[in-house]
């Protein structure tokens, strides 16, 4: 590395702000937590899961072991303080009638049922404000509908179920040549390994059957060449995805996106017009397209819209899909839970033949006061697209200073609210280490950004957190990442993208 860049390390790890470290408690590098640690068996190893989280009040969490601001909670809230109040006022008063009615053995206001028994009450209320955030093309086709979920990797399996089912009528779906396969990309996360597409551990890479085992390639720092210009890539990847489609694509019925990827890739956008081209060849071949927006959806992409509200990068970027996915956050990120799949074209297929989607739960989208929370938040979209773009205005500056001053060490990309910073290092292993290293540094600092797999970082603010102090802990997090690429030592010679291999003599 350069001796100015390492300078620039030190001098920067040195400026932390000390205002900022001093208002925070720092917690303690081991964690005591007031539960019986050994018996969840939560998201982290059994024994070492997180404390419990007391108070929150916008980016700032206080916890048992004491405050954090976080600044990547996947993109599960969008909103807090008396914004969020008024997204949950609707549902909270309905409770409290609810309440009351229970109390005096009276009838009360339904605010989950049964699927099997009927719908809430507030289901038209929701679909009443999703229509306006469809496509314009979708809108004016009018041939679309939703299927409600309440988390995301279920949509993304309800979007599957529907396409195939419209896209390919009259077919026997149970025949062993049957297209029923799905296309996810090299790199990708559309849910918990054991049961989703693009997940390869524990229980295997197939996702209940459903994902190919031969991933198509993409646009991602791992398959770019060194010295390889942007138009020579994407002219390279499209190329090679049009090759796996012409060796893989009978026995596909889907190919699945992300137009911004999350943790598989720490927030990196696709581009728009290569991300076109892929769609346009996939839907040329008569293959399903899905856009998996539960990341990059309901505005927080930040991007112009394109006709309708912008609520989704597919009408932002003139991606014409048969179906999009929405994440939990649109029920309020308040525990309300509520995601789903939108067929914008083809309903009137399903309908025909008496078909819905397969994917469907006992209490999938039936809380009330998740419909109601989704409303007002659809009703408010438009009026944020300001704050996501004062987000990546107080972000966006930050992170590209650390990408200059790490020397090319730490990658950073992003867009509106979704950010993302990963470490260039071409060995998994040392990203790994480097990973190991940044978390007790932003332990001790207070600071929690979303650790990626892939060794990094990403960051998923709500729309309306301070862009002040976002600013501040985000530059605290950069300060924590040059700190630690000072120590890992590395060669630049490693950095990504590595450079082209020489083609298999024996091939």
């Amino acid at each position: 590395m350069h001796a100015a860049s390492l300078a620039a390390l030190a001098a920067l790890a040195g400026q932390c702000s000390c205002l900022s470290v001093a208002r925070w408690r720092r917690a303690p590098a081991t964690m005591s937590v007031s539960y019986d640690n050994d018996r969840f068996a939560g998201r982290y190893a059994l024994g070492k899961n997180l404390p419990t989280v007391e108070k929150k009040q916008g980016l700032r969490f206080v916890r048992e072991d004491g405050d954090v601001r976080v600044l990547g909670g996947a993109s599960s809230e969008i909103l807090g303080g008396s914004n969020l109040a008024d997204v949950l006022r609707d549902g909270f008063e309905a409770e409290t009638r609810m309440f009351e009615a229970l109390q005096n053995d009276a009838p009360a206001e339904a605010l989950s049922c049964h699927t099997s028994a009927g719908v809430p009450a507030s289901l038209d209320q929701f679909l009443t404000a999703l229509a306006p955030h469809l496509p314009v093309w979708a809108q004016e086709a009018d041939d679309w509908c939703v299927n409600l979920q309440a988390e995301g990797s279920s949509a993304v399996h309800a979007a599957i179920d529907m396409v195939i089912q419209a896209t390919q009528p009259g077919a026997d779906l149970t025949l062993p040549n049957a297209r029923t396969l799905v296309a996810c990309g090299a790199s990708s996360y559309h849910g918990p390994a054991s049961t989703s597409p693009g997940g390869g551990i524990p229980l295997g890479a197939r996702a209940k059957g459903l994902t190919h085992p031969v991933r198509y390639p993409v646009p991602s720092p791992f398959l770019r060449f060194r010295g390889e210009s942007d138009d020579s890539f994407h002219e390279r990847i499209l190329a090679e995805f049009m090759a796996y489609l012409d060796a893989h694509e009978h026995e596909l019925g889907v190919v699945l996106f992300e137009p911004q990827w999350g943790s598989s890739v720490a927030s990196t956008p696709w581009p728009p017009n290569l991300l076109r081209a892929y769609v346009d060849e996939a839907k040329s071949r008569g293959l399903a397209v899905v856009c998996d927006e539960i990341m990059c959806g309901l505005g927080r992409h930040g991007r112009e819209p394109r006709g309708a509200t912008g609520c989704f990068l597919t009408e932002c970027w003139d991606l014409k899909p048969d179906a999009v996915t929405f994440g939990k956050s649109i029920g309020g990120g308040a525990g309300h839970l509520l995601s789903g799949a939108i067929l914008l074209q083809g309903a009137e297929r399903l309908a025909a033949a008496s078909r819905t989607a397969y994917q469907s739960h006992t209490y999938a989208g039936a809380s009330a006061r998740a419909l109601s929370n989704g409303a007002k938040i659809l009703d408010r979209l438009p009026r944020l697209r300001k704050d996501v773009q004062a987000v990546e205005a107080a972000v966006g500056p930050v992170l590209a200073d650390l990408h200059e001053k790490s020397g090319g060490a730490v990658l950073t990309q992003g867009q509106g609210a979704l950010w993302g910073g990963l470490f260039a290092h071409g060995d998994l292993a040392a990203r790994t280490a480097a990973n190991v290293a940044l978390k007790k540094k932003c332990a001790e600092r207070g600071v929690l950004p979303y650790f990626v797999p892939v060794g990094g970082f990403m960051l998923t603010p709500r729309y309306d957190d301070d862009p002040a102090e976002l600013k501040r802990a985000v530059e605290d997090l950069a300060a924590c990442t040059l700190e630690v690429v000072g120590e890992m030592g590395w060669n630049a010679e490693d950095f990504l993208p590595l450079p082209a291999r020489a083609p298999d003599a024996a091939a």
